[in-house]
Protein backbone atom coordinates (compact mmCIF):
# COMPACT_ATOMS: atom_id res chain seq x y z
CA UNK A 1 0.00 0.00 0.00
CA UNK A 2 2.89 2.51 0.84
CA UNK A 3 3.64 2.93 -3.18
CA UNK A 4 0.32 3.19 -4.01
CA UNK A 5 -0.14 6.43 -1.99
CA UNK A 6 -1.92 9.39 -3.46
CA UNK A 7 -1.49 7.77 -7.55
CA UNK A 8 -3.64 8.52 -9.86
CA UNK A 9 -5.78 5.26 -10.77
CA UNK A 10 -7.25 6.82 -13.70
CA UNK A 11 -6.34 3.82 -16.03
CA UNK A 12 -7.55 1.47 -13.39
CA UNK A 13 -11.58 3.16 -13.00
CA UNK A 14 -11.62 3.36 -17.14
CA UNK A 15 -10.98 -0.24 -17.37
CA UNK A 16 -13.93 -1.11 -14.48
CA UNK A 17 -15.90 1.31 -16.68
CA UNK A 18 -15.10 -0.58 -19.73
CA UNK A 19 -16.04 -3.65 -18.36
CA UNK A 20 -19.42 -3.01 -17.01
CA UNK A 21 -18.38 -2.68 -13.96
CA UNK A 22 -20.30 -0.06 -11.44
CA UNK A 23 -17.89 2.79 -10.23
CA UNK A 24 -19.78 5.31 -7.35
CA UNK A 25 -17.60 8.23 -6.37
CA UNK A 26 -18.94 10.41 -3.40
CA UNK A 27 -17.28 13.46 -2.12
CA UNK A 28 -17.95 15.62 0.75
CA UNK A 29 -18.52 19.17 -0.32
CA UNK A 30 -16.22 20.59 2.46
CA UNK A 31 -13.65 17.86 2.29
CA UNK A 32 -10.09 19.63 2.50
CA UNK A 33 -8.29 16.67 1.86
CA UNK A 34 -9.72 15.24 -1.66
CA UNK A 35 -11.61 18.59 -2.75
CA UNK A 36 -14.61 18.20 -4.87
CA UNK A 37 -13.24 19.91 -7.77
CA UNK A 38 -10.19 17.87 -7.64
CA UNK A 39 -12.52 14.83 -7.77
CA UNK A 40 -14.29 15.99 -10.71
CA UNK A 41 -10.97 17.05 -12.65
CA UNK A 42 -9.27 13.29 -12.25
CA UNK A 43 -13.00 12.33 -13.83
CA UNK A 44 -13.24 14.49 -16.83
CA UNK A 45 -9.36 12.45 -17.60
CA UNK A 46 -11.21 9.38 -17.96
CA UNK A 47 -11.20 8.03 -21.87
CA UNK A 48 -14.19 6.05 -20.84
CA UNK A 49 -16.81 6.07 -23.49
CA UNK A 50 -19.50 7.55 -22.11
CA UNK A 51 -17.61 10.06 -20.89
CA UNK A 52 -19.19 12.95 -22.87
CA UNK A 53 -22.79 11.89 -22.11
CA UNK A 54 -22.07 11.71 -18.13
CA UNK A 55 -20.30 15.17 -17.96
CA UNK A 56 -23.53 16.39 -20.32
CA UNK A 57 -25.92 15.53 -17.66
CA UNK A 58 -27.13 17.97 -15.14
CA UNK A 59 -26.57 17.33 -11.32
CA UNK A 60 -29.94 16.00 -9.98
CA UNK A 61 -30.51 17.13 -6.39
CA UNK A 62 -31.95 14.50 -4.44
CA UNK A 63 -33.49 14.97 -0.95
CA UNK A 64 -33.86 12.96 2.20
CA UNK A 65 -37.56 12.58 2.34
CA UNK A 66 -40.35 13.11 4.53
CA UNK A 67 -39.36 15.33 7.40
CA UNK A 68 -36.28 16.52 5.78
CA UNK A 69 -36.07 19.66 4.01
CA UNK A 70 -33.55 21.10 1.46
CA UNK A 71 -31.16 19.47 -0.73
CA UNK A 72 -28.69 16.91 0.63
CA UNK A 73 -26.87 15.90 -1.80
CA UNK A 74 -26.45 15.91 -5.89
CA UNK A 75 -25.65 12.99 -7.99
CA UNK A 76 -24.53 12.90 -11.79
CA UNK A 77 -24.86 9.32 -13.69
CA UNK A 78 -24.71 7.67 -16.98
CA UNK A 79 -24.69 3.90 -17.23
CA UNK A 80 -22.58 2.65 -14.63
CA UNK A 81 -20.90 5.30 -13.36
CA UNK A 82 -22.24 7.25 -10.16
CA UNK A 83 -20.95 10.55 -8.45
CA UNK A 84 -22.29 12.15 -5.52
CA UNK A 85 -21.61 15.43 -4.01
CA UNK A 86 -22.92 15.20 0.15
CA UNK A 87 -23.44 18.79 0.87
CA UNK A 88 -22.45 19.99 4.54
CA UNK A 89 -19.93 16.50 4.71
CA UNK A 90 -16.19 17.08 4.93
CA UNK A 91 -13.62 14.26 4.37
CA UNK A 92 -14.99 11.43 6.52
CA UNK A 93 -18.53 11.18 4.69
CA UNK A 94 -20.08 9.47 7.29
CA UNK A 95 -23.43 7.85 8.85
CA UNK A 96 -22.65 9.47 11.62
CA UNK A 97 -22.07 13.17 10.79
CA UNK A 98 -24.53 12.56 7.69
CA UNK A 99 -26.91 9.88 8.08
CA UNK A 100 -29.49 10.22 5.53
CA UNK A 101 -27.17 11.30 2.49
CA UNK A 102 -24.48 8.23 2.67
CA UNK A 103 -27.16 6.19 3.96
CA UNK A 104 -28.68 6.84 0.54
CA UNK A 105 -25.70 6.15 -1.32
CA UNK A 106 -24.53 2.89 0.26
CA UNK A 107 -28.03 1.86 0.13
CA UNK A 108 -28.26 2.25 -3.73
CA UNK A 109 -25.34 0.51 -4.44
Amino acid sequence: MYGDFMKPRIKEVDKLLAKDVNITIYNGQLDLICATKGAEAWVNKLKWDGLSNFLSDDRVPLYCGKGFTGTKRFVRSYRNLFFYWILGAGHMVSPYSQSHPSNGIVFGL
